[in-house]
This record gives structure tokens, C-alpha cells and sequence, in this order.
């Protein structure tokens, strides 16, 4: 919007085209309202009025301008009036007798085309060539622009109401801030390039913390346990335990089977063994069914309901509130993620793919898709040979069952009963493994191969020994020595068989499945059920957001596509060199009092990247609370028509009021850099306008002949300078600078008092003398200065029609003793 603040508009009226409107009070209203919709605002002060018109209709026009003068919502009427006198011989100007201060004041551009001359010069006049005729209003669309800025208006009506009968001609030296076209399409696409592309690699990653990384299950809620949520109380806990005790019931008893007493227990010793074991196996099963069963019941893939609850309840489990994790919490911290991710500029499809991670992880898989797991932590096969154990088997490790049968062996053949000793030793042996078996058809030929080989092997080694002297007495001890190598041979095998035995019942993995079951019920109770609302709300907001961000994202690809379309005209025409034409680099149709500067660099497009993102930001803003709060209404949200809207609106604000002006939804506006660094201008340019010596290059738009209407007197012009406020500290700078540099005798000046009051005492002696009075606008498109030459005493006569009818005749007449006063003075 052009403008000091988005609630004051400078409403413009060209009268050669809405004169109809402006006699209908309906119509202009609806005018009024038409440049409020231009400038996207709901409410603006619409005092201001630019009206356009030539010279030859000002009078036929008296009663439109008694019609605006009147309107109740128009404070300040500028007249800008264009065009020579009606007559060659003519040497009044005839204004209608409404266009007098306080209310109103007229510029008279005789000749848009201009001539070079400075108040005070009677001779050497600089002419102009254009390719405009005198009259082509279309040559002063830059001074009209101007003058649709608030602060240049404002100081424009009051300078004029300072001069006799508030009219004057104009001199102009304009620097407009603009980029060319060509140049700002292709900073605007690659700013929007820079939103909608992904970057090479997109930066996911892991949640930011707190409760974001919980829900996502990066860490476990903090301050709760497992044990806050599962008592030992509970019925689940308890068959957890019952498991364990009748595992190791069952451990118990094979460690006593494995002993002494269980070998030489009489009868079937393995009786009690394997009814332990069964008990385990029951035991187990009921731990496994009971999770199964309320894994089942209290799924919370889609958050838990009442059943779900009441089978938790049922079961013992509580569900302690997770600090963090309501829903609107939730939503306020992926609000506040996706804000920051904007704010730091990143690719909007890198927030959309963060948003999906976490959407992904977030989202609650059900306690029911454990039942996998749950069963490969504890197959059915392993509780079938709990149910049924196996029955024990020989075949285990008989290497030291068989050396201590060798030593037997091998003790007997060398006592007195020799062979026979050897052949008893292997029968005792037979008879271990086949009690250690149960069943001689268990003892498999390998286990019985190893005992009788390595009988063998020791008792013919005892019969090679008995050829050496053996005194006597030692039978005695050998035959000991041989019951007791013996009995130790049978007690190995008994040992290494009651082992396997365990191992092939399954007890030693049974406990490990009591251990997994555990585990897969812990995270069943943190993942699945602490936090199924909220991990499901989570992960329907995080993917509502994302169907939002992507839909702006898609909308913003399909405007630079049109961009794009739009923009390659101009840069065919750059690429012949049909930019920039015209004087002094302007535009074509321009004026030599015109020079475009700017040029597209790394801070604007830099600036505009910022804009698109915070125009995101905007377009999300007045759903945050609709989508976070019914995530399943993202679908039906007007993102997309809202998108085109504020693009529409952005567009248009750059074409009328250029780079520097933050948008309205713009984050970071103090952030902004200054229309110099936008656009690359030299600030000596600037300075160079407004120096003493550089104004007489102002173009005075008259014609020659026109000059002797003016008052040309030094003393009666009224010159101020303008200059963005954006550029204000940076100007002062340049200014000094200038000065320093033997431009310009040092001195105060009027200006000085602009300046921001720590630089005002230090600064201002550095002021050029002369400098003219600097309105600071908030526009940062123009800069230069503008001289208003007051016409000369009886050059201007008010008319006073005898009737209001437009197309009717006007008379001239004397105007009123209320007409008549000094300047300045209101009647």
C-alpha cells in the first residue's frame, strides 16, 4: 500500500475518466471503497484526494469539485492540472474558486515534457525532447505516484496553502527506487524457488525436545515409570512373578535331580522334575494369554476407549497423566516448531517432511500389532515342550563320563580281578547310562560307542600294567580307587544328562521368554498406553499441518510457474535491449526529471525469500487454532484461495510501492534492510539531488512562454526534499560525508533538525547550508526533491458559475471579499 501506515490512503481521481462517478454520492463511496480494496484494507482514513484534470475542463468541473469539497469524508483536495491555457494569448490561470486553502490547492503543469531552469535564471533555458507530447498525462505517472505518498501530500497541500492563492508550478527531481521489471520477476521466482524446492538434503531429524521427542519415542517420559504405571499389585505383575517362580521351581528341581540323591533316588526320579517343569510351562502360558489378551482389548491404535480402559483397570494398570502431552499443548508446540522453522527461513517442503516424520512416529501402531512380537518372545513351541517335556536322553557330553570310566577301567584291570574287574567297571557303566536314560533304547550307540570304548582302552592299558611287581598291599587301595573312579563316572553321566535334559525342556529359554515378555509389556504400557490419546492427537495434528503447509507449498509452485510465464516476455525483451529506455535511464515515456535506480542483488532476494515465508505464516495464522483443534477439517480449510490472495496482494504492493516497504505480515520489519541496500543505490545520488548547487537541475514542468506567469523571484519558491525514513541513519552518514569531503561549506541548516538526536549535536555543523526541508516518508521507493514556484500576482483568477449544471456555461467573476485574502489565510 502507498502510504505512511496501512490506515491512510491517498485516494486518486481522474476526473477526465469519473466524472460520473464523483456527481453520484453512491458511486463515489463505492470509489472511496475501490482504492481501500487496491491497497488491501478493511479500514483507512480516505481524507486525501489526488484529483487529475486539465486545464481546459477545470471550470466546466466546478461542481465536481463542490461535490468532493463537500463530502463529508474528504479533508484535503490536491488538484493537479495539466495542459496550456485555452487561448495562445491567454495569461490567466481560471480555477474553480473551491480550489483554495485551507481544504484544497492546485499544481499547473503547463508542459510535462519540462524545460531546465532555476528560480532567479532570466536567460540560457534548457529544452527537452521526449517522445511525449505536452499534454500526455501518461508522462507524469512517477509524480502522481509521488504524490499518492501520504508525506509528500501532506507537505505538498501545505506548502501550497503558504502561497498566494495556493497555486504554483512544479519542478521535479525524482530518484525512484525501483528495480526493473525483468530483473525483480526473476529475484521474486528465485525467492519463491528457495521456498518450494527441496534442499538437497532435507534436514528431519529428531524431534526439538521435550514432549515432541516423547510422543515421537525418542526418549521416555520423564518422572514416570514403568512401575508408576504398573503396580506389583496388578494382575499382569503378579502373573509375571508366578511365571518366575515356577521357573525356577522347575531349575530347583532339576539341580536336586542332577545330585546324589536324585540318582540314587529308587523308582523314577524325574517324576517331580517334569511335573515342575509342566507348571512353568502352565505358568508361562498364563503370562503370555493374559498380555495377549489385553494387548487385544486395549489396542489404542486410534487412542484408547472406555472398554480399553476398563480392561486396564481390570487388569490393575494405571495411566498417570504425561506432563506435556495434552492435546492442545501438543498443538501449541508443533505450532510454535513450524512458526521457528519460517522464521528461519527453511524450504517448506523440509517442514512438510518433518512434520511426516514426526507424524510417523508419533503415530500409535496398537498394542494388538505386538502380538508378533509377543509370540516370538515366547513361540508356541517352546510352551509345548513345557507342557510336554521331552524324555531325558544320554546323548550329552561324555567326555569326562568316559575318562573317568577309562580310569575305572583301567584300576581294575590292574587290581586282582583283573579282566574281569575291567568287564565289571563296563557293566556298571551300561547300567548308569541306561538308568540315566530311562530306557536302554534311549541310549543312543554313539554315548554307549564312547563309555565301552574308552572302558576298553583303559582296561587293556590296566593289563599291560599288571606285568610289572605289584607288592600286595596295594590291591586293596586300587579296588577303592576303582569303586570310586567308577561311582564318579556315573555321577558325570548322570550330571551332563539331567543338563541336556533342562536344555531340552526348554527351562533355560523359558526364563529368558519371562525376561522379553516383560520388556514387550513395559513398552506396551509407555508406548501403547500412557500416551495412545496423546501419540494419536499428535500425530493427526502433525499431518493436518503438513496437508496445510503442502497445500501452500503447491499453491506457491503454481504462482511461480505463472510468474514464470509472465516474466519471459520481459526477459526477451531485455535480452534485445529493450529494458530500460528512454531519458536519463527511465522507463519508457518518462521525463528527464525521472531516473530509475536499482538493481536485483543477494539482500533482495534474500528479503523476498523472507517475505514468502512470512507470508506462509500469515496464511496459516487464522487456522492454527481451527486445524489443531479438528485436525480432519485441514482438507476443507481455504488455504489455497487464501495463498493466491495475499501473493495477489503482495505483487500489486511491489508494483506500487516497491521493495522496501514491509509487507503487512512481515515478521522481522526492523530487520529490513534499507531501500539503498535493496536496490543497490549509491546514497550520494541522493545527497547530490538535494545539495544547493545540484537543484537547479530540477525540470521545471512549464513551457518557456509559460515562465512569464511564474513568479520567478528566488525568494518565492517553496522547495522540501524527500527521503525514505528507511534510509534515514545511512542518509546523515552520506551527508556528512559529503560535506567533509569540500562539497559544501560546512554550517546548520533546517534539516539539521531531522536528524536522530545523538547525531544532532554532533553532526549538525557537518550539514550543508541550503539544504532544503527533508520529509521523511515511509515509501521506499522515491527519493529527490520538489519545488513549487507560486504564479505571479494576478495570474490567478477563481471563477464563480452562475449554476452548478456541469455542461452549463460559467461566468467570470470577481471572487468574494471571503476569496480575497492574504496567503495562508482561511475564510
Amino acid at each position: 500500500m502507498i502510504g505512511t501506515n496501512d490506515d491512510q490512503l491517498v485516494v486518486c481521481i481522474d476526473l477526465r475518466h469519473e466524472l460520473a462517478e464523483v456527481m453520484d454520492p453512491q458511486a463515489l463511496d463505492e470509489r472511496f471503497r475501490d482504492a481501500m480494496r487496491d491497497a488491501h484494507v478493511r479500514s483507512a482514513d480516505v481524507s486525501r484526494v489526488l484529483v487529475i484534470d486539465t486545464v481546459a475542463s477545470l471550470v466546466r468541473h466546478h461542481v465536481a469539485y463542490e461535490r468532493l469539497c463537500s463530502n463529508s469524508l474528504v479533508a484535503t483536495l490536491l488538484c493537479l492540472a495539466v495542459g496550456p491555457l485555452p487561448g495562445p494569448e491567454e495569461r490567466v490561470f481560471s480555477l474553480p474558486s473551491q480550489l483554495r486553502p485551507p481544504m484544497a490547492a492546485t499544481l499547473w503543469i503547463g508542459d510535462v515534457r519540462g524545460i531546465g531552469w532555476r528560480p532567479g535564471q532570466a536567460r540560457s533555458l534548457s529544452l527537452t525532447d521526449t517522445d511525449i507530447p505536452a499534454d500526455d498525462i501518461t508522462g507524469l505517472e512517477p509524480l502522481i505516484d509521488l504524490l499518492r505518498v501520504v508525506e509528500v501530500f501532506d507537505e505538498t497541500v501545505a506548502a501550497l496553502g503558504e502561497l498566494p492563492s495556493a497555486v504554483a508550478s512544479p519542478a521535479l527531481r525524482l530518484l525512484v527506487h525501483e528495480v526493473p521489471e525483468e530483473d525483480l520477476m526473476r529475484a521474486q521466482l528465485q525467492a519463491l524457488d528457495a521456498c518450494v524446492s527441496p534442499p538437497d538434503a532435507l534436514r528431519t531429524g529428531p524431534g526439538p525436545g521435550g514432549a515432541l521427542d516423547v510422543l515421537a519415542g525418542y526418549v521416555p517420559p520423564e518422572d514416570l515409570s514403568v512401575e508408576d504405571c504398573l503396580p506389583e499389585s496388578s494382575l499382569l505383575r503378579e502373573a509375571h512373578w508366578r511365571g518366575v517362580e515356577r521357573l525356577n521351581e522347575a531349575n530347583e528341581a532339576m539341580e536336586s535331580l542332577a545330585s546324589w540323591r536324585g540318582m540314587l533316588m529308587p523308582g523314577g526320579p524325574a517324576g517331580d522334575a517334569v511335573r515342575a517343569v509342566r507348571e512353568a510351562g502352565h505358568a508361562l502360558a498364563d503370562y503370555r494369554d493374559s498380555i495377549e489378551q489385553t494387548f487385544e482389548w486395549a489396542d489404542g491404535r486410534a487412542g484408547l476407549n472406555a472398554d480399553g480402559r476398563d480392561h486396564l483397570a481390570q487388569m490393575g494398570i494405571q495411566l498417570p497423566p504425561v506432563p506435556g502431552t495434552r492435546p492442545d499443548q501438543v498443538g501449541a508446540e508443533l505450532r510454535t516448531q513450524v512458526v521457528l522453522r519460517l522464521r528461519r527461513r527453511r524450504p517448506l517442503p523440509e517442514i512438510v517432511s518433518w512434520l511426516r516424520e514426526f507424524a510417523g512416529r508419533a503415530v500409535a501402531t496398537g498394542s494388538a500389532a505386538q502380538l508378533d512380537r509377543l509370540r516370538r518372545a515366547c513361540p508356541d513351541a517352546l510352551l509345548d515342550t513345557l507342557l510336554e517335556p521331552p524324555p531325558p536322553s544320554a546323548d550329552s557330553d561324555v567326555a569326562r563320563p568316559a575318562a573317568w570310566g577309562a580310569a575305572a577301567s583301567l584300576l581294575a584291570a590292574v587290581g586282582p580281578s583283573g579282566v574281569w574287574g575291567a568287564l565289571a567297571v563296563m557293566v556298571l557303566l551300561g547300567l548308569g547310562a541306561v538308568r540315566a536314560a530311562g530306557s536302554p533304547r534311549r541310549v543312543s550307540a554313539a554315548t554307549a560307542g564312547a563309555l565301552a570304548g574308552a572302558c576298553l582302552a583303559g582296561g587293556a592299558v590296566g593289563l599291560g600294567l599288571r606285568t610289572l611287581p605289584v607288592p600286595g598291599w596295594i590291591d586293596a587301595p586300587l579296588l577303592v580307587l576303582t569303586v570310586l573312579a567308577a561311582a564318579l563316572s556315573a555321577r558325570s553321566l548322570w550330571t551332563a544328562t539331567v543338563r541336556q535334559w533342562r536344555t531340552d525342556t526348554g527351562l533355560a529359554e523359558a526364563t529368558d521368554a519371562v525376561d522379553r515378555l516383560g520388556e514387550v509389556l513395559d513398552q506396551g504400557v509407555l508406548q501403547h498406553w500412557l500416551l495412545a490419546d496423546a501419540r494419536a492427537a499428535a500425530s493427526d495434528q502433525a499431518k493436518a499441518l503438513a496437508h496445510l503447509v503442502q497445500s501452500v507449498c503447491g499453491t506457491l509452485a503454481e504462482f511461480a510457474e505463472q510468474l514464470g510465464r509472465r516474466a519471459r516476455p520481459a526477459w526477451e525483451s531485455a535480452s534485445r535491449g529493450t529494458g530500460r529506455t528512454g531519458p536519463s535511464g527511465g522507463r519508457g515515456g518518462s521525463t528527464f526529471a525521472v531516473e530509475y535506480v536499482g538493481q536485483a542483488g543477494q539482500a533482495l532476494r534474500a528479503t523476498l525469500v523472507g517475505d514468502v515465508t512470512d507470508l506462509v505464516a500469515e496464511v496459516l495464522a487464522p487456522y492454527w487454532e481451527v486445524v489443531l483443534r479438528d485436525p480432519s477439517s485441514a482438507a476443507s480449510l481455504p488455504v489455497v484461495p487464501r495463498t493466491d490472495e495475499l501473493m495477489h496482494a503482495y505483487q500489486q504492493q511491489l508494483a506500487r510501492a516497491g521493495t522496501t516497504p514491509p509487507p503487512p505480515f512481515a515478521s522481522a520489519s526492523d530487520d529490513r534492510p534499507d531501500p539503498a541496500t535493496l536496490v543497490g543505490v549509491d546514497l550520494r545520488r541522493i545527497v547530490d539531488v538535494l545539495l544547493p548547487d545540484s537543484r537547479g537541475e530540477a525540470l521545471q514542468l512549464c513551457s518557456p512562454d509559460q515562465l512569464r506567469m511564474l513568479d520567478r523571484a528566488p525568494a518565492a519558491a517553496r522547495s522540501f526534499g524527500f527521503v525514505p525514513q528507511a534510509m534515514q541513519g545511512a542518509f546523515w552518514k552520506a551527508m556528512v560525508n559529503s560535506s567533509a569531503s569540500g562539497n559544501e561549506q560546512a554550517g546548520r541548516s533546517r534539516a539539521a533538525e531531522g536528524m536522530p538526536g545523538g547525531e544532532r549535536a554532533g553532526q549538525a555543523a557537518a550539514v550543508p547550508v541550503g539544504l532544503p526541508e527533508i520529509v521523511w516518508t515511509a515509501s521506499g521507493r522515491f527519493a529527490g526533491l520538489l519545488r513549487l514556484v507560486p504564479l505571479s500576482s494576478g495570474a490567478v483568477r477563481p471563477v464563480w458559475p452562475e449554476e452548478t449544471d456541469i455542461a452549463g456555461p460559467a461566468r467570470d467573476a470577481s471572487p468574494p471579499p471571503s476569496a480575497s485574502r492574504a496567503p495562508g489565510e482561511t475564510g
